[in-house]
């Protein structure tokens, strides 16, 4: 890193940052909603180091530098849990509420078109909103170290 940065600054890249994670959470949730073994879970992984590196690389700090203030083995569980985790809970509570409606309906044959449609629109809904989440906090626990720099070094905004 050159120096310490201004907090209008650091808002500017936070703001750049918070894009970029979204774009790639994006991504992230059209892989879960293909209907592709394992695309999901891989895709996860991919996207998690990459907005890792490419925050990291936003705020101009190296990995070792914020490395004090997460934990990227947390990260990496929560990130393949949600991956299989949130179609498993798709998967059953979208079935089981399929098959009460059926049950209602006594019509059962559209069935099996609407409950891996649904399945898949909540999987990548659960994809998009973790994987944004666990990229804003690598992006709010880069913040934090910027500021405390700023704090140690005794750097105020004009």
């Amino acid at each position: 890193m050159t120096g310490p940065l201004t907090n209008t600054q650091i808002d500017e890249l936070e703001k750049e940052a918070r894009e970029l994670v979204k774009s790639k959470a994006g991504r992230s949730a059209l892989a879960a909603a293909l209907p592709i073994p394992l695309l999901d879970i891989g895709t996860d992984m991919k996207l998690m180091n990459e907005i890792t590196g490419d925050i990291e690389d936003i705020f101009d700090i190296t990995h070792d530098e914020v490395s004090k203030y997460t934990d990227d083995m947390k990260t990496r569980a929560a990130v393949m849990m949600s991956s299989a985790g949130g179609e498993f809970v798709a998967r059953k509570t979208i079935g089981y509420a399929v098959n009460k409606l059926g049950k209602k309906n006594k019509k059962a044959e559209g069935r099996f078109g609407v409950v891996p449609l649904v399945t898949q629109g909540s999987t990548a809904l659960i994809s998009y909103f973790l994987m944004k989440k666990l990229g804003y906090d690598h992006i709010d626990k880069c913040v934090e170290y910027l500021k405390s720099k700023n704090i140690d070094s005794s750097v105020h905004e004009s």
